[in-house]
């Protein structure tokens, strides 16, 4: 069973990301789009929506996956807080990458709390499970 835990959980992350990120820009909750990397970058800029949504569902399920691996390493640290730190963190670099901005007050504009929160969320739900499961194979 904990051999396959780590994909269905990166999957479960992967469908619970986009989905958020879905709502937030549909909702206008993020001023930036989910898929703009396709425009920024020129790769798949012509495809249609769901290819750009799908491509961005399998890069959010590889970073699940090596997340999942990278978080079982902390198994003895306490979960709440190290999820809490390694949320904001990636939640920040994240919208650190996305708007680019000048100066940190700047960036403090630019910054989305329902962002972070669904990035918390996933964060804490990954690293909870990682914990878990390695706590499962130690015990045994």
């Amino acid at each position: 069973m904990f051999k396959q835990l780590p994909f269905w959980t990166a999957g479960a992350v992967s469908l619970m990301l986009a989905a958020g990120l879905k709502f937030l820009h549909y909702f206008k909750f993020i001023k930036w789009n989910p898929t703009g990397w396709a425009e920024r970058y020129g790769i798949f800029a012509d495809r249609p929506w769901e290819i750009k949504w799908l491509l961005l569902f399998v890069a959010i399920y590889v970073i699940s996956l090596v997340s999942y691996y990278l978080f079982a390493l902390s198994w003895k640290w306490k979960v709440s807080i190290t999820a809490a730190a390694a949320g904001l963190l990636i939640a920040g670099l994240i919208e650190w990458m996305i708007a680019r901005p000048e100066n940190f007050g700047d960036f403090r504009k630019a910054l989305s709390v329902p962002f972070a929160a669904l990035i918390l969320i996933a964060t804490r739900f990954v690293m909870e499970t990682a914990v878990f499961s390695k706590k499962q194979q130690a015990d045994t």
